[in-house]
């Protein structure tokens, strides 16, 4: 309830929205449709997302439109199965990093829970309330991470460096830059749409082979989605050591100007000023 009124007081009154949400998702979505104008490429991912270790394939594949956005307005060729496999592993891999403290804290919590009675002895009432409270706390932090989690991995993907996905300093400047209130309003309306695609799933007889069939589209659908929010913090953002502030040095002072100076004689004879060239004082008369 807390971290709902934090949002909303956020939102309402302490962000400037630096991205368009609207514009953002129907991007997303137009882009993850042309996915279906290649029926064989579509097949092959389908397939992929079926078979364990092998659907690694299908996350490289996204994190490969992710790469490409917003270059390309078209889903890429799928093409070296090998590298998009690798790709794959490394976002599993960086998930696996993230969620390491939640885990730790969710498992062990869960079984306590499941073991010890919350009413009898003093001792199990105690470890059952410790329990309660890394539960939540488990809870919670996972929350927070999986909501930083999508510039991580963004930013992993656009650099092709795996030691991005924890460059904690350029993932919140990225998040900044869009604005805390619009990133987070973003971050519902994917779980949303993902939660929607969910219940497409429990349809009776048919929902099981939609929801497989729509699958890679949703994950092209996310990743495109979220390197566009990546781009805009990108564009937003300030680059790391500079200030808004700084600006070039003045250019130096022209040269100053060379004044010609005229060389002017004097008769000899009266001290009459004569132009130069003369070959008579126009004074005297006597010659020069």
């Amino acid at each position: 309830m807390l971290i709902g009124l934090y949002i909303t007081y956020v939102l309402m009154f302490n962000e400037e929205f630096n991205m368009d949400l609207g514009k953002n998702l129907s991007d997303s979505f137009e882009y993850a449709q042309k996915l279906f104008s290649d029926l064989g490429r579509l097949l092959l991912l389908v397939i992929f997302s079926i078979i364990p270790i092998v659907n690694f394939i299908v996350v490289g594949y996204a994190a490969r439109v992710a790469s490409e956005t917003p270059e390309n307005n078209a889903p890429p060729p799928l093409s070296g199965y090998s590298s998009l496999f690798i790709e794959g592993l490394k976002v599993l891999i960086a998930g696996i990093i993230y969620m390491i403290v939640p885990l730790l804290l969710l498992g062990p919590s869960l079984f306590a829970i499941s073991s010890i009675p919350l009413v009898g002895p003093t001792p199990g009432v105690i470890l059952g309330g410790f329990a309660i409270v890394a539960l939540i706390a488990g809870v919670v932090l996972a929350f927070l991470l999986s909501i930083v989690f999508y510039m991580a991995v963004i930013n992993m993907i656009k650099q092709k460096d795996f030691g991005k996905a924890f460059a904690f300093g350029e993932i919140f400047d990225i998040i900044r830059s869009v604005g805390w209130g619009a990133y987070i309003l973003w971050v519902i309306a994917l779980l949303v749409i993902v939660f929607i695609v969910g219940l497409i799933g429990l349809i009776p007889i048919i929902g099981w082979l939609l929801s497989i069939i729509i699958s890679p589209a949703v994950s092209v659908f996310i990743f495109r989605s979220a390197a566009l929010v990546y781009t805009e913090g990108r564009r937003s953002a300030v680059a790391p050591g500079t200030s808004q502030s700084t600006y070039p040095p003045p250019p130096p002072p022209p040269p100053p100007s060379v004044t010609s100076q005229q060389t002017v004689n004097f008769c000899s004879s009266c001290g009459a000023s004569i132009e130069p060239g003369s070959k008579f004082c126009p004074k005297c008369g006597k010659p020069l």
